[in-house]
Order: C-alpha cells, then sequence, then structure tokens
C-alpha cells in the first residue's frame, strides 16, 4: 500500500494547529500545559472545547466528530494534534470525511486511541506521525528531547532514527512504517479501517496487556487476519506493564518467530518512559544485528517545504 497523498508542507513557526479531544476526557491542567509548550515552540493554537464528560467520552460522539471534522476542513490549520488517548475514535471515524485535498495535507499527530485516526489518515494519503499527545506526554518530551525530534520530522526532516536495544530475530527490512498500539489495531480488523502491512514494517506498542493472555491473544488475532501477510519486518515498544521482558520475548517468539523477518523490541515508543515520534507512510529501514542491538532509519521526510 502506497501514501498516495502529496507531500503536506512542513510546519514552521507560526503555523497554526488544532488540539483535539476525539477520545476520553481530558486534564485541563495538562491540556494548558501543553499547549504552553506548543507556543513557545512558535505555533499558533486552537484548544479543544471543554465539554461535559459523556460516558467515557470527552463529549458525546456528535461534539467530538464534530470539533475533528472541523480542524481538518480548515485551510489554516497545519496540524491536528490530538489531546489525549483513552477510547472514542473507533465510533468516528464512519462519518469522518478524509478525502478532501486540504485534509490529505495536514499533520495529524497522537498515539494510542490515535493509532484508529492514524491508520485510517495515512490509508487515505494522509500525513500521521505516531508521537506524544499534548495533554499527556508532550511536556515530558519537550524536556527530554522527544519533541525537537518530533519538531524536526514535522518540519520535513529526511533523517532521523530510533533505537531499537533488544533483537529478537535479526536482519534487514526496507519499507513503509505503519502500526500503533496492537489493542486498537486488533479492535479495527474487519472494518474499512483495518491495518495492512503488506511490504511494510510494523510498530506494535502497548501497555498493561498479560504477555500470556492478552499480548498473546492480540498477535494471533493480526497474524491469522492476514494483517501481518507480507510484513516485512517487526519492531515493539517497550510494552511497559505487560510482563516481564522475558515472558514478552518468548510470547512474541512463540506467535511470529516463524515469520523469518527481522524483529526487534524495546524501541522508546508509545506508552513508556519516552515517546519518539515515529512517521508513518515513509521509507524506513530496519536493521537489527545481535552484535550491536539496532535502529530504525528513514532517509526520507514526511513532510516537505
Amino acid at each position: 500500500m502506497e501514501n498516495r497523498g502529496n507531500r503536506a508542507h512542513g510546519l514552521v513557526t507560526g503555523d497554526r494547529i488544532a488540539v483535539v479531544a476525539p477520545s476520553g476526557p481530558v486534564d485541563r491542567d495538562a491540556l494548558a500545559a501543553g499547549i504552553a509548550v506548543l507556543q513557545q515552540a512558535g505555533f499558533v493554537v486552537e484548544a479543544p472545547v471543554e465539554r461535559p464528560l459523556w460516558r467515557l467520552f470527552a463529549g458525546t460522539d456528535e461534539e467530538r466528530l464534530g470539533e475533528l471534522q472541523a480542524a481538518f476542513d480548515a485551510p489554516e490549520v497545519r496540524a491536528v494534534w490530538l489531546a489525549r488517548g483513552g477510547y472514542g475514535l473507533n465510533r468516528l471515524l464512519p462519518r469522518l470525511r478524509l478525502s478532501d485535498r486540504v485534509a490529505r495535507e495536514k499533520l495529524v499527530i497522537g498515539f494510542s486511541d490515535a493509532t484508529a485516526l492514524l491508520t485510517a489518515v495515512e490509508a487515505a494519503g494522509g500525513h500521521a506521525i505516531h508521537g506524544p499527545m499534548v495533554a499527556h506526554d508532550l511536556v515530558r518530551e519537550a524536556e527530554g528531547g522527544g519533541l525537537s525530534h518530533l519538531l524536526r520530522l514535522a518540519e520535513g526532516e529526511s533523517d532521523w532514527t530510533i533505537p531499537i536495544p533488544t533483537v529478537l530475530r535479526p536482519g534487514t527490512a526496507r519499507g513503509p512504517v505503519r502500526g500503533g498500539c496492537l489493542t486498537v489495531l486488533a479492535s479495527l480488523l474487519g472494518t474499512p479501517a483495518a491495518p495492512v502491512f503488506a511490504d511494510s514494517i510494523a510498530l506494535l506498542e502497548d501497555h498493561h496487556e498479560a504477555p500470556q493472555r492478552r499480548v498473546d491473544r492480540l498477535l494471533i488475532q493480526l497474524r491469522q487476519s492476514g494483517a501481518l501477510a507480507g510484513v516485512r519486518g517487526l519492531f515493539f515498544g517497550v510494552m511497559e506493564g505487560c510482563g516481564s521482558p522475558a515472558e514478552l520475548r518468548e510470547t512474541i517468539l512463540d506467535c511470529l518467530g516463524d515469520l523469518e523477518v527481522p524483529i526487534g523490541f524495546g524501541a522508546p515508543v508509545g506508552h513508556g518512559a519516552a515517546n519518539l515520534a515515529v512517521p508513518f507512510g515513509v521509507e524506513a529501514e530496519l536493521s537489527l544485528s545481535v552484535a550491536s542491538a539496532g535502529q530504525l532509519a528513514g532517509r526520507e521526510g514526511l513532510a516537505s517545504g
């Protein structure tokens, strides 16, 4: 599956960013702190409207969909950045319009529940970045250097790397990166937004899922659905709270080891102490060596000016 959209223009100082809350309720103090980080970086930021909690969500489906669609439709908005995850985007995808040229030219940034949106956006030819969210981990990433890495990607930086400390199967693979939160990816199977990893490098991450029950079940579901057919390589995040590294390695190799593709583990992406941004849909190289661990390296930027 090739990225079919035109290249988005890179973010520059003064660009407008719409922060949206299409999933769980947002802590207003954390949101304000994250918005301040973006403003200090020189961006004009539109904050999500504060709405009454509806069930587990930051407003009704209609309210959250309206806010998200308005951000995609506004020509002056250069990036749509999620405030936080939780759950709720699957409910909105069937009614979200992504085919408009303006929507395809925007950058869309987030992770966790945002996996559903990133998958749909990238499949429609848009520009998706798996990375920190405004009211979740953006302040931490600004303090640790992850934000500067993300902004270099958003500005059109063509050289980037993600370290992968543990090699489960050595080898080299090239292709566009796709993936995200394992639980969300599995929930998309059988829908129009189902992930397809043929000829791609798969990023898989999650947190607080038991390795020998939940992680095993999710990986088997992805595999038996055919979503992993033709995958060229896989790498996992740190999988915080998903049991011991030894249990996870055993589970991953038991479920996927016979695919005979390179597999890495422990990348600082997604749920964990660090969340380095990964651009989806652009060419990268997964290099895994038993002697020297490995990395994911890109030589193509997500955006160009």
